[in-house]
C-alpha cells in the first residue's frame, strides 16, 4: 500500500529539484497556472515573470523553455542564476543542468560600489555571455561575419587576463562558471573591474570602459542573426538585509539589470522575422524593496510595460480542481505510479482524503491553510514525511494533527525569508515575537498597545501601519470582521490592508501553531482584558447634552461608549464639559441593551 513516505515531494526550489531529481519527474508533475500568460513571453513582449517567493517562478522559467523547444526543437537558450554570496566572497558552483548552458554570477561582500549605475557592466556580462553562447552553437545564433568579427574584437579590448582587466580600483570581481554540456567542462573566469580611483574623481580606464562597451552597443545592433530562436533566462534576482550598504548594492544591481534586459529586448525586438529575448524571474517583494531604498529611475514602469504576473487562481476554493490541489494530486498518482498502481484523479481523491477536515471539506481546508503557492503543497508533503505521520496512507485528520505543528514552523520560517527583502533579522524577529502567544484576531488598538508596552524600541507606532501592511501583503495577516465573518487576504485577491472601522487584524491559520495563538486564547484573553467596575479611565467626550454627556474610553486596545451621568463629582452643570477633551472618570456600570458603560467623574 502506497504510504505517504512514498508521494513524491520535489524541493521547494525548482532548479534543486531538477538538480536532484533529474527532468522528468519535474515536468510530469508540473501544472501551469491556468491564468499565466506563457504566449506574452514567448510570442509577445513579456519579459518579467513577476510573483511572491515560492509561487513558482524557477520552474516556469524551465517550463517556458521546454515550451519553446517544443514549439521549434532548434529554440537555443541559456540560463544565468545571480547569486549572492553572503558569507564571503568565495564563488558559486553548480552541477550540470541537462541540455543547458548556465551561468552564475557571484558578487561577494568585499564589493562595494556606492551610487554606481552598474547598467554597462551588465551589458558586458550579457554581451559575454552571448559570445560564449555563440561559439558553443558554431555561430548558430549570430552570423560569424564582418559585423560578427568587428563585435568580438571590441569585446576582447576589455582583457580579462594578463593584465587583469582595468586598473580602476577599488576592485568589481565577478565569477561566471560556464558548465558546457558538449563537452562536460567546466571553467570558471573571474573577471575583475575597478570603477573608482582614489586620486581621482573618474579615471581614464573608467571612461575606456564606458567608451568600449558604447562601441559594442552600436556594433552589436549591427549583427545578423540566424533563423534559431535564442532566449536568455536569468534567475534567482535575490538581495537579503543585513549589511546596508550591500543590501542596497545587490537592489541597485538587479534594478540595473532589469532596466539592461528591457533596453537590450528593444533591440533584439527590431527583428521581427526571430524570437530573441532575455527573460528574468523577479521577486514581488524585491520590486518592493527597490523602490523603498534605492533610487527607482521609474523601475515600476519599465516592469508593469512587459509583467507576466505569476498568480494562482483562487476561483472554485472548495473543488479539487484548484490548481493548488492538483499539485498535490499529481505528486501522490506519480508516487503511485512507482509502485505500480495506476489510479484516476477521482480514485486518489476518494483514497487519499476524507470527507472533512475539520468542519470543513478537505480540498477547502488545504487551500485555507496555504497561500495558493506550489511550494505550499512541497511544504505540506515534507512536513508529513519528516514525522510520525509519514506510516500514513492518507491525508486524514490525524495525518493532518499530526504534521501540523511541523507545516507551520515551516511555513513561518519561509515567511520571514520573504521579509529579509525588507527587514533585518533581528527586526524580524521582535515583530514575530510580538505576535507569538498574544492573540489571533486583535485590533491596531491592542496590537499598538502591545507594542508601547514591550517593543517600542524597535516597532514604534509611526512604523507599525508600514509593518503590518508588508506583513498583509506576503500572507502573514489578513483582515476580519467577527460579526459578519468576512475575511480579506491579499493572496485571494483583495489587494491592501484596512486598519480603521470595523476590520480587525487575522493571523493567518497556518501560523496559528508556530506563534501559539488560538481561538481560545483570544477568548480568555478578552476576558481578562475586559473593563471592571471601579477602574479609573480617560473619558474623550463627543457630545454634551443638559442631564449627561457621551464619549468613549480605550481599555487593553478596545474602544468602548461612555455615558457620564450625574454624580457629587460634578461640581457644575454639563455644559463646563468641552467636546474633545478627555476626562478622568470611574466605571460604575454596563447596559448591556446599549452596550454602555456609565461613568462618574472625578
Amino acid at each position: 500500500m502506497t504510504k505517504i513516505k512514498d508521494i513524491y515531494a520535489g524541493k521547494p526550489d525548482a532548479k534543486d529539484e531538477i538538480e536532484t531529481e533529474g527532468m522528468d519527474p519535474f515536468f510530469e508533475n508540473y501544472v501551469v497556472p491556468s491564468n499565466f500568460n506563457i504566449n506574452a513571453i514567448t510570442d509577445g513582449s513579456g519579459a518579467f515573470v513577476t510573483g511572491y517567493k515560492g509561487t513558482g517562478k524557477t520552474a516556469i522559467l524551465f517550463y517556458i523553455e521546454k515550451y519553446l523547444r517544443k514549439k521549434d526543437d532548434s529554440t537555443l537558450s541559456s540560463f544565468i542564476f545571480f547569486k549572492g554570496d553572503y558569507s564571503d566572497s568565495k564563488k558559486q558552483e553548480m552541477e550540470i543542468l541537462a541540455k543547458r548552458l548556465t551561468s552564475i554570477i557571484s558578487i561577494g561582500n568585499d564589493v562595494v560600489l556606492s551610487g554606481t549605475d552598474f547598467e554597462y557592466i551588465w551589458r558586458w556580462l550579457f554581451y559575454s555571455r552571448i559570445i560564449k553562447d555563440n561559439q558553443d552553437y558554431n555561430y548558430g545564433i549570430f552570423e560569424n561575419n564582418d559585423s560578427w568579427i568587428q563585435f568580438e574584437k571590441k569585446m576582447k579590448q576589455i582583457d580579462i587576463g594578463k593584465r587583469k582587466g582595468l586598473s580602476i580600483p577599488p576592485k568589481l570581481s565577478l565569477s561566471l562558471p560556464i558548465s558546457d554540456t558538449l563537452t562536460q567542462a567546466t571553467i570558471s573566469p573571474t573577471f575583475e573591474i575597478d570603477f573608482k580611483d582614489s586620486k581621482m574623481e573618474e579615471s581614464a580606464s573608467y571612461r575606456t570602459f564606458i567608451q568600449i562597451i558604447d562601441d559594442a552597443d552600436e556594433l552589436f545592433k549591427n549583427l545578423k542573426r540566424t533563423d534559431i530562436p535564442y532566449f536568455i533566462f536569468v534567475d534567482e534576482l535575490e538581495a537579503y538585509f543585513g549589511d546596508e550598504t550591500v543590501f542596497k548594492r545587490d537592489l541597485r544591481l538587479i534594478r540595473d539589470l532589469i532596466f539592461t534586459a528591457k533596453k537590450m529586448n528593444m533591440v533584439f525586438a527590431q527583428n521581427k522575422k526571430v524570437k530573441t529575448k532575455i527573460v528574468c524571474s523577479v521577486r514581488t517583494e524585491i520590486i518592493n524593496a527597490i523602490n523603498r531604498f534605492v533610487v527607482t529611475k521609474e523601475l515600476n514602469k519599465v516592469i508593469s510595460g512587459f509583467e507576466v504576473p505569476l498568480i494562482w487562481d483562487y476561483t472554485n476554493t472548495n473543488s479539487y480542481n484548484h490548481p493548488i490541489i492538483k499539485i498535490l494530486t499529481s505528486r501522490i498518482s506519480y508516487g503511485e505510479k512507482k509502485l505500480g498502481n495506476s489510479l484516476s484523479e477521482q480514485e486518489i481523491i476518494k483514497k487519499w482524503f476524507p470527507e472533512k477536515i475539520g468542519s470543513s471539506d478537505a480540498a477547502t481546508y488545504i487551500l485555507n491553510n496555504c497561500w495558493c503557492k506550489p511550494r505550499d503543497i512541497v511544504r505540506l508533503i515534507t512536513s508529513a514525511q519528516n514525522c510520525l505521520a509519514a506510516e500514513n496512507d492518507s491525508f486524514s485528520q490525524k495525518t493532518i494533527d499530526m504534521s501540523k505543528k511541523r507545516y507551520s514552523q515551516d511555513s513561518l520560517t519561509e515567511l520571514k525569508e520573504e521579509l529579509l527583502a525588507l527587514y533585518s533579522p533581528d527586526e524580524i524577529n521582535r515583530i514575530t515575537t510580538c505576535l507569538t502567544g498574544f492573540k489571533r484576531i486583535f485590533s491596531v488598538d491592542e496590537l499598538s498597545q502591545r507594542v508601547n508596552k514591550y517593543y517600542s524600541e524597535i516597532i514604534t507606532e509611526k512604523k507599525l501601519p508600514d509593518i503590518l501592511s508588508d506583513l498583509y501583503r506576503i500572507g502573514f495577516i489578513g483582515n476580519h470582521i467577527p460579526e459578519t465573518r468576512s475575511y480579506r487576504w491579499q493572496h485571494k485577491g483583495d489587494d491592501g490592508i484596512i486598519l480603521d472601522g470595523a476590520w480587525k487584524i487575522i493571523i493567518h491559520s497556518a501560523l496559528t501553531s508556530a506563534l501559539s495563538v488560538n481561538s481560545k486564547q483570544d477568548k480568555i484573553l478578552s476576558t481578562k482584558d475586559s473593563p471592571k467596575i471601579g477602574i479609573v479611565v480617560d473619558v474623550n467626550i463627543k457630545s454634551i447634552w443638559a442631564d449627561h454627556a457621551l464619549g468613549e474610553f480605550i481599555n487593553h486596545g478596545h474602544k468602548y461608549k461612555a455615558k457620564i451621568i450625574k454624580s457629587p463629582t460634578l461640581k457644575k452643570d454639563f455644559s463646563s464639559l468641552v467636546a474633545g477633551d478627555s476626562y478622568k472618570a470611574k466605571l460604575i456600570q454596563f447596559n448591556f441593551s446599549s452596550k454602555t458603560w456609565r461613568v462618574e467623574l472625578i
